[in-house]
């Protein structure tokens, strides 16, 4: 049976890939404020990578795979994009590094054995996937002291609704930013779910970011972000990212196949 919704998204990953139209770069402006969760994430993720076996979700052309190759033993990066697998299988080869591999395939459906990684991260990802599905092979397929790492949408904020409405063409109709009953899920196959909510007021800073005095406003937003985060937690769903840290996964809520392809 022809699955619709990954025809789709395969089709824009394709393209996005395949095409440099500069249509993501009229929208850049918004993602000027984001630095510091990027920040926080990469440098978790090399701590939590050393010498370990690493997946990356959605890994794109393979930027962050080949990053982290400098600190884990091995990194398996996968896409749903044969174009950006390609890309990534080239950079990696025209660089010299060896401990990569890229592989087109299906998030909800890895073919990697149980218990292979001891980190699975991606960014963006999750909320282009049925989050069962995901959370039960990201489960399945982490050692048992693993760590997940991903950096997501929520999906409260009006103002990055309205901003997801007039930017239709870079995502598709079947992308669903994180609600809570999405991060309360992650917690039915992981111990520990940690979680640290990025960009409240920090949004209204986006038009200046990249102005001369841009960053001072966007660090001191990122502050006040932080403490009314910590004095209000009901404001935190109206984030617009959040950075899941998610520990032990519960095997008892998977289906194990130990003798997976890859």
């Amino acid at each position: 049976m022809r699955d619709v919704r990954k025809e789709r998204e395969k089709a824009l990953q394709d393209e996005r890939f395949a095409v440099n139209d500069g249509s993501r770069g009229r929208v850049e402006t918004a993602y000027a404020i984001t630095e510091a969760s990027h920040q926080y994430f990469r440098r978790r993720l090399k701590e939590l990578a050393r010498g370990g076996h690493v997946l990356e979700f959605g890994c794109g052309n393979g930027a962050h795979a080949l990053e982290l190759c400098e600190h884990a033993a091995m990194v398996s990066g996968i896409d749903i994009s044969d174009v950006a697998v390609a890309i990534g299988t080239r950079s990696a080869s025209a660089a010299g590094i060896q401990n990569v591999q890229f592989l087109a395939m299906d998030a909800e459906s890895l073919q990697f054995s149980d218990d292979t990684f001891d980190l699975s991260c991606g960014v963006g990802i999750l909320h282009h996937l049925d989050l069962k599905k995901a959370y039960s092979e990201l489960a399945r397929t982490l050692k048992p002291g693993g760590t997940a790492m991903f950096l997501e949408p929520l999906g409260y904020n009006p103002f990055i609704n309205l901003f997801r409405r007039l930017t239709p063409s870079i995502r598709t109709p079947d992308e669903h930013p994180l609600l809570q009953r999405d991060l309360s899920l992650a917690k039915s196959y992981f111990t520990d779910v940690d979680l640290q909510y990025y960009y409240l007021t920090t949004i209204v800073a986006a038009p200046i970011a990249k102005k001369r005095f841009g960053k001072a406003v966007v660090d001191m937003c990122n502050r006040i972000d932080r403490a009314l985060f910590k004095v209000f937690p009901g404001l935190r769903k109206f984030a617009w990212m959040v950075v899941m840290e998610m520990r032990e996964p519960i095997k008892s809520a998977v289906t194990l196949r130990p003798n997976a392809r890859v």
